[in-house]
């Protein structure tokens, strides 16, 4: 005599279990390479606007008010907008209060004329300038502000800025 079985409910549920849970574990690792591999693009993007949002600020406030980008930490990348600039560098002007901070735990601000040492300064008529070894550096230069992802760092993104212009690109 054969014995025939069926499924019981139980096994089908546990069996659904195991293939749907295949099923996700295929779909969140792709996802979670694709999250790392945009970290530092979509930073440079959010900085990017800031700086936009800096020169307009610039712009809007009086002859001497100006506005500042603060690099708090370099990594993770930290920085503040703030409105004004550093007395020490533009005695007609005061450091203000902060527009806006932010944090890239996955980010670091890679080596360049800006740092935590070194505030990015915009003017009212748009244009943007830093201090380089106790000198105003060359207003007609484009800097460029690289981000480099811990995950991987082949992913860099950087920002450009040209002082003179104020014009801000994302290559």
């Amino acid at each position: 005599m054969i014995n025939s079985r069926g499924v019981t409910l139980l096994e089908l549920i546990v069996a659904a279990s195991i293939v749907a849970l295949a099923a996700l574990l295929a779909l969140v690792m792709p996802f979670r390479d694709y999250a790392r591999s945009r970290v530092a693009s979509d930073a440079a993007a959010t900085l990017a606007q800031d700086l936009a949002l800096l020169e307009r600020e610039a712009q809007n406030g009086g002859a001497n008010d100006g506005s500042t980008l603060l690099i708090v930490s370099a990594n993770p990348l930290v920085y503040e907008c703030r409105y004004g600039r550093p007395n020490v560098l533009d005695p007609n002007s005061t450091l203000g209060a902060t527009i806006v901070r932010r944090s890239f735990a996955g980010v670091a601000l890679g080596a360049g004329p800006i740092d935590a040492n070194t505030p990015l300064l915009f003017a009212s008529n748009g244009s943007a300038q830093y201090v380089s070894s106790g000198a105003w550096a060359d207003q007609h230069q484009t800097i460029e502000l690289l981000l480099i992802p811990s995950s991987d760092e082949a992913r860099t993104a950087k920002v450009d800025l040209n002082l003179f212009t104020g014009a801000i690109s994302v290559p």
